[in-house]
């Protein structure tokens, strides 16, 4: 079998990749070229909101070089997890600046649009047919959480980028997806072994997270031959080790020798990992065992209400001294403050975490609090509206500002802090509500296609 070649350009569309390593990537001859365009790793919020957390700029920068090199070459152009969360509004946003490049740079070529973003109804069907169960530590679903949830979206595997191809698309924008599905669709479709397509892909969709030294986002070269597979980075001042590449296995992973995927898992106990040269690692011996039932994972999120933060730093060693104590009263106080306002307790939730004792795991903090010369404190507080959100905080920094405690030297003037306005509203929040896997017969089913003509 021939041997194919796919290009990463960065782990995610808008972190960037540097215009050397691409077209040393071009200069070897690819078969096509992808990125993945999102994750959740940045939280509920931007799912909720249907917003990129990367620039408009940044984005349409790293697509225009791919647009462009795509046409020019004849091959495809793939891109998954669209403007973030992989939702209607991303995806549409991303297919907007790609129709911008196309008009800026007079690009011609068909275009699939894969939409991920599932309604209600179908998943109060699924729901009642039993066909949904739990990811986690999340309880089972109910068509009420349903109900409750602003936005789900599904996480597709490889079929529908394969569809898109087959029907003609040169460019495929995707909502949600699988990371290694972007890379894998195209290989399994020219029959190569499942172990190594998958395998390689997991590797490479985080592009130059794998390559040393790390100085930032980059390409990667992935190249696939009949029973092995080889990576190597773009940048020709880069190199991949055996110890980077094996250990992306570890990455997002439960297990590094199981990566499950929506018709399967990847198997890597016997994969071998030998260093080819000093840039290159040759891989073989991955792979992969199909699954008795197809299912996808379903990400959605509800809102959690109006967050307004407040930032402050502490330098004052009497004030540290009883930092536990002083946070207890001002919480009382601001109950006390809220109640003359007709806000009860249960209409808030104000938040006090102390940067420099236990803000990071809080009650599960291992290592015994030594005090330290500073801490900060980060507070926030989440209400139904906006105003409530704004009417608290505004307690809680006054109760902060002058709130006694034992010791205490002066009338005020405990807390640094850096910004005014000090009190910052940041609109509507979100919070994860359905995190569960959905069993599917077809997998073209939840992930209609739209071609268009640009």
């Amino acid at each position: 079998m021939a041997e194919l070649r796919m290009m990463a350009t960065t782990g995610m569309v808008g972190y960037g990749y540097t215009e050397e390593a691409f077209n040393r990537g071009l200069e070897q001859g690819l078969d096509f070229i992808a990125a993945d365009g999102g994750s959740m790793d940045p939280g509920p919020h931007y799912l909720g909101q249907g917003i990129p957390f990367v620039s408009r700029q940044a984005i349409k920068r790293d697509l225009s070089l791919m647009l462009e090199a795509a046409i020019k070459q004849q091959i495809p152009m793939l891109v998954g997890s669209c403007g973030g969360g992989g939702s209607d509004p991303q995806l549409n946003f991303v297919r907007d600046v790609v129709k911008e490049i196309a008009e800026d740079k007079d690009l011609h070529f068909n275009m699939a649009l894969i939409r991920a973003e599932q309604s209600a109804a179908y998943l109060k069907q699924k729901c009642a047919a039993g066909k949904i169960e739990s990811l986690g530590p999340i309880s089972e679903m109910t068509p009420n959480m349903i109900d409750e949830s602003h936005r789900v979206v599904g996480m597709m595997g490889v079929e529908p980028f394969q569809k898109a191809i087959n029907d003609g698309a040169q460019v495929v924008l995707a909502g949600r997806a699988t990371d290694a599905s972007i890379y894998s669709a195209i290989p399994l479709m020219r029959g190569f072994d499942p172990g190594l397509c998958w395998h390689l892909s997991k590797i490479i969709e985080c592009a130059g997270q794998v390559t040393t030294p790390r100085t930032g986002q980059d390409c990667v070269i992935g190249t696939l031959h009949d029973d092995y597979f080889l990576v190597e980075p773009g940048h020709p001042d880069k190199r991949c080790t055996r110890m980077r590449i094996a250990a992306h296995t570890l990455y997002e992973n439960p297990s590094p020798y199981h990566l499950e995927e929506p018709e399967g898992t990847l198997v890597t106990t016997h994969s071998n990992y030998e260093q080819l040269d000093e840039r290159i690692v040759k891989v073989s011996g991955s792979r992969f065992e199909d699954a008795n039932r197809y299912t996808v994972k379903l990400e959605g999120v509800k809102s959690s209400g109006y967050r307004t933060v407040f930032i402050a730093g502490v330098r004052d060693p009497i004030l540290i001294s009883v930092i536990d104590e002083f946070i207890q009263a001002c919480h009382e106080r601001v109950a006390v403050e809220a109640g003359n306002l007709s806000i009860s307790r249960d209409q808030y939730r104000l938040n006090i975490r102390v940067y420099g004792k236990n803000a990071t795991m809080g009650p599960r903090e291992p290592v015994k609090y030594t005090q330290a010369h500073e801490i900060g404190l980060l507070v926030d507080v989440l209400a139904n509206d906006p105003e409530t959100s704004k009417a608290i905080m505004a307690k809680a920094r006054y109760a902060l500002l002058h709130t006694d405690f034992p010791g205490r030297k002066c009338i005020s003037g405990n807390l640094a802090i850096p910004f005014s306005p000090s009190d910052m509203p940041v609109g509507q929040t979100y919070e994860f509500s359905i995190w569960h896997r959905m069993e599917i017969k077809n997998p073209l089913e939840p992930f209609p296609i739209e071609m268009v003509e640009v």
